[in-house]
């Protein structure tokens, strides 16, 4: 009987599931739970038991403050579950560059369409805000809320080491102060005059994106005047949502 073909995969398609299995590992040992402290929540126990059916022997990856732990399940129901750390290393999915974006409160379900891809992408912290062109000017705490279980799934999605942080809403007048410096506003109007944005080096830096209505000149001349950048996304006009998208992929990938 002849013998099968060799399929022979480049190391870029080999999934990390079956490098996984090659080092010991099954492929259900690659979920990963953001935890807050040395083991699982009661939510994720339960998602755990019921959801996953992961019993004794199972690992799972815990993720904490920047980095990774290969956990082996040795109890497990849906109220608690109890396991070792077998290994642990930095989260390799997690930034160089902690980047804050600023962005205003939009309609509808748009800031959350924001929040999932920036999550995603790398940011470190969301910090909401109002400025004169608002339409949305409150960001209730049930909405906080959803955001920041958004922000959660995207990161876990993503393989990050890390939740970004959702801020309080702020005021214009008070934004500067919340953010880390550098500070880079983008701006439609910023044209032949503003540099146009670029991949972000260094520890730490914040993109600031206005309103469905824009930023004013006022508004843009106060960040100026407080050592803010002022650059353009080109010479399109982006609606908000696509702009804070945008300026956070230049600045990270």
């Amino acid at each position: 009987m002849p013998s099968l073909p060799t399929c022979h995969l480049p190391p870029d398609r080999v999934s990390s599931e079956v490098r996984d299995v090659a080092n010991g590992y099954t492929a259900r040992a690659m979920h990963r739970f953001f935890v807050d402290g040395p083991t699982l929540s009661r939510g994720q126990a339960r998602q755990a038991a019921t959801v996953l059916r992961l019993g004794p022997g199972d690992i799972v990856v815990l993720v904490r403050d920047g980095e990774e732990m290969d956990y082996r399940l040795d109890r497990v129901s849906a109220a608690a579950v109890e396991g070792t750390v077998i290994a642990r290393r930095p989260a390799a999915g997690e930034p160089a560059l902690a980047l804050t974006l600023a962005i205003a409160v939009l309609k509808g379900d748009r800031s959350e369409e924001v929040v999932e891809a920036v999550a995603q992408l790398g940011v470190a912290r969301i910090v909401p805000f109002v400025s004169s062109r608002s339409v949305v000017r409150t960001l209730s705490a049930a909405k906080r809320a959803r955001w920041e279980k958004i922000a959660r799934e995207s990161a876990e999605t993503a393989r990050r080491g890390r939740v970004p942080s959702i801020g309080a809403i702020v005021t214009w007048s008070a934004l500067y102060s919340r953010l880390a410096e550098p500070v880079i506003v983008c701006w439609e109007q910023a044209g032949s005059t503003g540099a146009p944005l670029a991949h972000l080096e260094g520890a730490q830096a914040s993109l600031v994106i206005g309103p469905e209505g824009g930023l004013s000149e006022q508004e843009v001349e106060h960040m100026r005047a407080q050592g803010a950048r002022v650059v353009t996304l080109g010479p399109r006009s982006l609606r908000a949502e696509t702009a804070a998208i945008a300026a956070v992929a230049v600045a990270v990938l």
